[in-house]
């Protein structure tokens, strides 16, 4: 479905933020960009220059004069805004939650993303010719994204919503194997025994909270079994080190 997701710049002034755009679209799997009066001459050294290998996409880009003709043939168009008032806040969409719906919808028909131009974005009467806004929930102290990263964490957005709507996982499984119980038991055992020799649970009225803490952190990591192998060599190398430098009690007047 991202390939009727469209991506709109209204405008823009700054040919590298064209270009790193497009490089955002083609990391993300995005192939359609619509440019409206731009300000820039899009084959600029710098448009060229941060597209890398988007270069493709940005010599096809289609440059139109306004936004009817951008949207045209869409069944659902984003306004991207970081700004307040009554319409933007009643209208906007965190990102995540626009970029499932874009997905969503683009099995019916194109859909379209906007970007306003770096020194003020869309204004309200642009705002109105959309069906939804979509926010970036930057931080209020300074919510105002270069365009270029903007268009990267969106198009970050509907690639993983993309993800998940095919059921497969956002980030491609390894090929390790899991590590297994068995060598996660001897993992713990010899990793426990070795922070035991160098004093890490010493002074601890109820040490058996830090290997809780410790077993929860490993268990969350989903290990490998090159990975327990790894830990594993690790706590023999703590052994090593604690038989032939053993601790001495700090001597004092």
């Amino acid at each position: 479905m991202l390939e009727r997701i469209r991506i709109v710049l209204v405008r823009p002034l700054r040919a590298g933020n064209v270009g790193a755009a497009c490089r955002a679209l083609a990391n993300m799997g995005l192939r359609e960009l619509v440019v409206i009066a731009p300000a820039c001459a899009l084959d600029d050294e710098q448009a060229l220059g941060f597209a890398a290998r988007a270069k493709p996409l940005l010599a096809q880009a289609r440059v139109v004069a306004s936004l009817s003709a951008a949207l045209e043939g869409c069944v659902l168009t984003f306004a991207t805004s970081g700004k307040g008032g009554m319409y933007r806040r009643q209208a906007a969409l965190p990102a995540r939650e626009a970029a499932a719906l874009a997905v969503q919808t683009a099995a019916r028909g194109p859909v379209a993303i906007a970007f306003g131009p770096e020194d003020r974005g869309l204004v309200l009467s642009e705002l109105l010719a959309f069906d939804r806004v979509l926010e970036i929930p930057a931080d209020p102290a300074y919510p105002a994204l270069n365009l270029a990263a903007a268009v990267a964490i969106v198009c970050y957005e509907l690639r993983q919503a993309w993800l998940r709507a095919a059921g497969q996982p956002p980030w491609p499984p390894t090929d390790e194997p899991p590590a297994p119980e068995q060598r996660k038991r001897v993992l713990y055992d010899r990793l426990f025994s070795a922070l035991e020799r160098i004093g890490f649970f010493g002074g601890q009225q109820r040490p058996e909270h830090l290997r809780f803490a410790l077993r929860r952190v490993f268990g969350r990591a989903n290990l490998t079994l090159n990975e327990a192998d790894v830990l594993i060599g690790m706590a023999r190398q703590i052994h090593w080190y604690a038989d032939h430098y053993p601790r001495r009690d700090d001597n004092r007047d």
